[in-house]
């Protein structure tokens, strides 16, 4: 019945589902009077249709059930989906390393000269990123996505973290100092703030259920993170311990090296978010894959036909055919 609209498909497929069901004893006359009252159903509907560009759009379908969802509604479901995504999730920074490096140089009456490079890291112990999520601002955009930006807010955290610390003196350095390294353990923090994550979610038709997957092609999250005042003191006092004769910290500059680590800080790491936060979802729209008639229940084969974004609506289909209801398991013999 191709062109047929859904709602006369559906009739049809009861009549059809009665047919194939049929035992012996049903009346024909009473499959005689459903026939006409399909006719009849399928005339009006037909020149209602006519003028309707909304149904003129699902004749357009190939299925033989087709869904329509205006934009508002599924911008609003997709948004639901994309907030529970990063709503109250833990970020855990075990795992997590900070590292910066450079050289130094200094003016002799030689020129300027390397005096030495240095190398921090951090590792931020069992420290972790609280996220939630904002209203997302959400759009569809076909033919078979729907635009994502998600705001998310970090919260303040704090835990443990250690701080290595390297110098390696080159050049002449080396005559008149020793290269050294310092490890300490020290309190940070991941400060507050706020960032927007841009992506989209992808509209998939399975048959059974529309579903949305994600699809975020940076997943990454800068942390601005911070010491304790009682931690920078820590550090301040190990990088001044080198600053003596002999040692490296006269040619470092404690002062400079501090406001290195300090920069270090304030650019913060660069964390991805687990895969595991983004996963498929199923948006409540499903056709059951059986129907009951005559107290009677009848399986459906359900295929997916198309989905599509047009004038402000998303635009699914489905095709529907009866099979045959299986025969109950019998009981094996009682030995």
């Amino acid at each position: 019945m191709k062109g047929a609209s859904p709602a006369v498909l559906g009739i049809a497929i009861v009549a059809l589902t009665g047919c194939t069901a049929r035992e012996p004893k049903d009346d024909p006359l009473k499959m005689a009077s459903l026939g006409v009252t399909h006719k009849q159903l399928s005339e009006r509907l037909e020149k209602a249709a006519a003028s309707d560009p909304l149904v003129a759009s699902a004749f357009a379908e190939r299925g033989q059930v087709v869904l329509a969802i205006r934009s508002g509604l599924i911008e609003e479901l997709a948004g639901n989906v994309a907030f529970r995504y990063l709503d109250r999730v833990t970020v855990d920074l075990t795992d997590v390393h900070a590292h910066s490096s450079g050289e130094l140089r200094k003016k002799t009456f030689l020129g300027q000269i390397k005096a030495g490079a240095w190398d921090v890291r951090v590792n931020l112990g069992d420290m972790a990123g609280e996220l939630r999520a904002g209203s997302p601002r959400v759009s569809l955009r076909g033919p078979d996505l729907i635009d994502i930006e998600m705001p998310v807010d970090v919260r303040e955290t704090e835990g443990s973290a250690t701080l290595r610390f390297a110098w390696d003196s080159a050049g002449i350095a080396n005559v008149v100092c020793e290269d050294f390294e310092l490890t300490r353990e020290i309190r940070g923090r991941v400060l507050a703030q706020h960032h927007v994550l841009s992506g989209a979610l992808r509209l998939d038709n399975t048959g059974e259920a529309l579903t949305v997957t994600p699809v975020f092609p940076d997943r990454r999250v800068p942390l601005t993170m911070d010491l304790s005042a009682k931690s920078w003191a820590v550090v301040e006092s190990a990088l001044r311990s080198q600053d003596t004769f002999g040692k490296c910290g006269t040619l470092m500059n404690p002062e400079l090296a501090l406001q290195g680590l300090k920069e270090l800080a304030a650019r913060g790491i660069i964390v991805r978010l687990p895969e595991s936060i983004f996963r498929t979802v199923s948006l409540p729209a499903r056709v059951q894959q059986s129907v009951r008639v005559n107290q009677r229940a009848v399986g459906l084969a359900v295929k997916a036909e198309s989905l599509r974004v047009e004038t402000a609506t998303l635009w699914s289909s489905v095709s529907v055919e009866v099979q045959n209801t299986p025969k109950a398991p019998t009981a094996p013999p009682k030995p």
